[in-house]
């Protein structure tokens, strides 16, 4: 209950949908190869990431998500379209599921990040930007030849490759503020990693998450720690569905198996 009326309070303080729409100038695109159990040498999950960069502001989101949310509108009007005996039938079957859902919108360096938990929407900005070294190694990275950075973030040192060649200061995620776009970027254990595969001038809609509470890093973060606590309890809450006892364990191991976050 207690991440319910904390969801509650959010939502009752400050809800905001986010309507200005801007379309892209470029689309830099990330491919990210993620390990999921990091305590267990899990499985590398990937995926397709876009940067969509119009003069000083930026959006970074799964390409994934993008088609996610394109195909959900268009199965929900085709649903409405179709009633059978008076309900509406939703099949969400051919709706993509993406790995990586936060996003991160920077407007002239100014970051704000957006997650998801459960069935709530955050938006909270990003308090303590990276502070990058800058080194004297470099490497080439597709034809671009790139300068190596070394920063921290959230108590783990990431390594970055950015090129000068493109004097854009932005990359995946948080990963941001070096003079050139940045390639590559992974952390010491390579648990994370974001390599550009894609390069192209695009226009392309940079629409923000909507019906977002806006909150703090801290507050997000013991929310989902809310959760984790107690995965089952939760979801059953949440859905208004019991978990069946015999289901419990497998529940709540199944949602702590990741332990991967970036954050």
């Amino acid at each position: 209950m207690r991440l319910l009326y904390f969801i509650f309070i959010l939502y009752s303080i400050n809800i905001f949908g986010q309507t200005d729409k801007q379309n892209s100038q470029i689309q830099v695109t990330y491919r990210l190869k993620q390990v999921g159990d990091t305590l267990a040498n899990g499985a590398v999950a990937e995926e397709d990431l876009f940067l969509l960069l119009n003069g000083q502001k930026s959006l970074f989101r799964s390409s994934v998500k993008y088609a996610e949310d394109s195909i959900t509108e268009v199965v929900r009007v085709k649903s409405f379209s179709n009633i059978v005996d008076g309900k509406v039938i939703i099949d969400v079957s051919s709706i993509p599921t993406p790995i990586f859902r936060s996003e991160v919108f920077s407007d002239n360096g100014n970051q704000i990040i957006y997650k998801e938990l459960l069935k709530t929407k955050f938006s909270f900005p990003l308090e303590n930007k990276i502070v990058w070294e800058l080194k004297n190694e470099t490497k080439k990275i597709s034809s671009y030849q790139c300068k190596k950075a070394v920063g921290k973030y959230k108590g783990r040192t990431y390594i970055a490759w950015y090129t000068d060649t493109i004097p854009i200061p932005d990359g995946p995620y948080v990963f941001k503020g070096l003079p050139g776009l940045i390639l590559e970027v992974y952390d010491k254990s390579d648990f994370i990693n974001f390599t550009m595969v894609g390069f192209k001038n695009i226009q392309k809609p940079m629409i923000l998450m909507k019906n977002v509470a806006a909150t703090t890093y801290q507050a997000f973060f013991n929310a989902r720690q809310t959760f984790l606590n107690d995965p089952s309890g939760i979801l059953s809450t949440v859905t208004g569905i019991k978990t069946p006892q015999k289901y419990v364990e497998n529940v709540n191991t199944n949602a702590r198996a990741f332990n991967n976050y970036i954050d």
